[in-house]
């Protein structure tokens, strides 16, 4: 459309400008036609005629010529000494020594030595009439009634005559106001004479042609008289005959030495041309209007658009209220207008999913819709609620102290129990306070969205935000940000723990663990990433890299001639998920063809609540391929005996705290012992983990347990310092 637009404007300009042009150019080439027939009348007839004949002859064109008034013969051969008059005849139209100003003297200021020069190079050189001034006097305003522009060039008036032909000198200064209202500017004669008084001009250079009055800068736009051009019937009328809109005197040189033809031009345009002049001014402005008029239509249309267009934006389709983006527009709004202390709440209403399964999508959607409205109905004039995702509202609540705003949210969550026809709903909340006025709506709303509990332990649950959470963002999104290179660069590097035997007390296995050595961060804690991968599911790679890893050493130990002793290596419970786990592993493993007894998987008791049937299968695939498997943390859950009897293990694990801090050693005791006895029995070995004192030592080899894992004998040790201790007495 803006295209569309410019070439219509650009159009109908150029139809306008072609218009005038072509107005003007008439006239213009019809006075140069008519010139040319005068210098070519001259060339013809020079030697034949006499000046006087040639005179009257050009003369007579006046009354043909449309343009030019006055024709003069300027004869100055006669007065040139090395000029022969022609036919022998000395006679001539001008016999005076002056120059061409002897036939137009309001041209003296203004014809000298560097006219002449452009005369002699071009040919000709035009003048702007000084004698005639009226045309402009119509569409500007008179130099002599323009008091400004008359006192910056001091014009003297010299002369003021009455109808009687009388005379009287006043300065413009001193008339009185009947004076002025009689005052004809037609009859003021101008002085442009010399000044003997210096202040008397206000320029250093010459008094220059009155038209410089019309077009001064300063000035024009000022003078322009259009009302003129509207209310003067007398003017309209006069146009409407014929306009004329410049006069001029050109002068012409011939083929013949020192003649030249001096002509006064008025150049007018008919009553035709003047309408098609006006018509085509008309139809521009036309244009211009109707073009502004649809421009302002469109500015129009466009904002009520883009109101429309803001409000199915800033409108939730599930409550059919406001969504995210209209809380970021007006609660930004809100908080950088107002003093007042806010506090940014998400409000999240728990078991969302699980409504929905049970009563529907759309019970689900009313719901929300229900509550949307409930909380609407008791929220404060300035205070800001929308739906911003799934089963979360966003709040801007004002509020004095945490403790009262801790209040409020749980009577806005006991309210919509209270109206949604009793059923059980919770929710959880978190709080983020405004602390200046420039804060964004945005981060505020992102950062009581991290402040809600993830894992809620009491019903209607609110968390204010705190640094310290925002810490472990950025530590959450920097670990996941650097761990794919990580893995590339084997930062991630193995650790071996030794197990030690409770008979010989010798090196008969060891546990692989996993160190993070960050470039930058330097030495990570396992528990600082592994719950993160388990979560985001890296976890499978790492275990893979592990795995890999130790075969390797594995690998190199056997190819080196050494004893190997069992290693294992722990298994995530989200690879049970996989039906092949068992072959993938064993892919890895062969790759090093690395005997199987010699790889040890660990999986933890947690995996057992995942798919049971996939777990025992995967389990029965492994030891039929020769690999042990072994249940780490046993006890720390609550199906320990349940996964003893349907899982087929070689080893459990007894978790570290069933020997830390306990209060009654005998009870504690007791129940190592059976669990030892009972493992024993369904001919499984026993690893103790944890184990930092020798009575713990001395307690479990009464016990008849066969490994211990722990600081008493080892922390976990870098590959080399393991390979030191495995095979300092080879």
């Amino acid at each position: 459309m803006i295209i569309t637009e410019t070439i219509i404007v650009v159009l109908t300009s150029l139809i306008c400008l072609l218009a005038l042009f072509g107005i003007i150019n008439t006239v213009v080439m019809q006075n140069m036609k008519e010139s040319h027939t005068l210098v070519q009348t001259v060339n013809d007839f020079w030697n034949t005629e006499s000046p006087l004949d040639l005179q009257n002859r050009l003369s007579e064109y006046t009354g043909t010529f449309n343009d030019i008034t006055e024709i003069i013969l300027d004869d100055r051969s006669a007065c040139n000494t090395n000029s022969t008059p022609r036919n022998g005849n000395s006679g001539a139209l001008n016999t005076n020594s002056d120059t061409i100003t002897t036939h137009f003297p309001a041209l003296e200021p203004f014809y000298n030595e560097e006219s002449q020069r452009i005369l002699d190079e071009t040919g000709m050189i035009h003048f702007i009439d000084p004698d005639h001034s009226k045309p402009f006097n119509t569409l500007f305003d008179n130099i002599e009634k323009d008091y400004k522009i008359i006192r910056h060039y001091r014009v003297k008036v010299t002369e003021i005559s009455d109808s009687a032909g009388n005379s009287d000198y006043a300065p413009k200064s001193v008339f009185d106001d009947d004076e002025a209202d009689d005052f004809d500017p037609d009859d003021v004669d101008f002085d442009f004479g010399d000044f003997d008084d210096p202040l008397d001009f206000d320029f250093d250079e010459d008094i220059k042609h009155p038209t410089h009055f019309l077009y001064s800068p300063k000035y024009f736009v000022k003078s322009i008289r259009i009302d003129n051009l509207l209310k003067n019937r007398n003017y309209i009328n006069w146009a409407s005959r014929e306009v004329t809109f410049m006069h001029t005197i050109s002068i012409y040189k011939t083929d013949i030495p020192d003649v030249n033809i001096c002509t006064r031009n008025v150049f007018s345009i008919n009553a035709f041309q003047f309408s098609l002049v006006c018509f085509v001014f008309q139809f521009f402005l036309l244009v211009i209007l109707l073009n502004g008029i649809y421009e302002i239509k469109k500015i129009i249309t466009l904002v009520h658009e883009r109101r429309r267009l803001n409000q199915l934006i800033t409108t939730d389709i599930i409550t059919g209220g406001n969504n995210k983006e209209y809380f970021m527009q007006k609660a930004g709004k809100e908080i950088y207008r107002n003093r007042r202390k806010y506090a940014v709440v998400q409000l999240r209403l728990e078991k969302y999913r699980n409504f929905c399964t049970a009563y529907g999508l759309r019970q689900g959607e009313n719901l929300l819709e229900e509550i949307y409205s409930n909380i609407s109905n008791i929220l404060g004039k300035k205070e800001i609620l929308a739906h911003v995702e799934k089963s979360d509202f966003a709040l801007l609540l004002e509020y004095h102290s945490s403790d009262e705003l801790n209040i409020r949210i749980k009577n806005i969550m006991n309210t919509i129990r209270e109206r949604c026809n009793g059923r059980h709903l919770t929710f959880s909340a978190g709080v983020c306070q405004v602390a200046s006025r420039n804060d964004d709506a945005a981060q505020l709303l992102t950062f009581a969205g991290i402040a809600i509990p993830k894992t809620p332990t009491i019903n209607d649950e609110i968390e204010w935000f705190s640094d310290s959470m925002k810490e472990d963002q950025v530590w959450e999104r920097r670990i996941e940000d650097d761990m794919e290179n990580a893995l590339y660069k084997h930062e991630f590097q193995v650790y071996l723990q030794p197990k030690y035997s409770t008979k010989q007390e010798t090196l008969s296995a060891a546990e692989a663990l996993v160190r993070w050595v960050h470039p930058v961060i330097g030495f990570i804690s396992p528990g600082k990433f592994i719950p993160l991968f388990e979560k985001n599911g890296f976890i499978l790679q790492l275990d893979d890299y592990m795995l890999t890893e130790v075969a390797r050493l594995q690998a190199n130990w056997l190819s080196q001639g050494k004893k190997l002793v069992p290693i294992s290596v722990n298994v995530s419970r989200a690879h049970f998920a996989e039906d092949n786990l068992a072959e993938h592993i064993c892919y890895i493993v062969d790759r090093f063809k690395v005997p199987h007894e010699y790889i040890e998987l660990e999986l933890t008791e947690s995996a057992f609540f995942d798919d049971k049937a996939t777990l025992l299968d995967t389990v029965r695939k492994l030891k039929d391929l020769g690999f042990k498997v072994s249940m780490d943390d046993f006890g720390a859950g609550y199906s320990s005996l349940n996964s003893l009897k349907e899982l087929p293990l070689d080893i459990i694990k007894l978790d570290a705290e069933f020997f830390r801090s306990v209060d009654d050693i005998n009870r504690s005791n007791l129940i190592v012992g059976e669990t030892i006895a009972l493992a024993k029995k369904l001919g499984m070995q026993i690893v103790a983990e944890g184990i930092e004192t020798r009575e713990q030592v001395d307690f479990l080899a009464k016990q008849d347990c066969d490994l211990i894992q722990g600081f008493y004998f080892s922390k976990p040790l870098p590959v080399s310092e393991f390979e030191e201790r495995a095979f300092s007495a080879n």
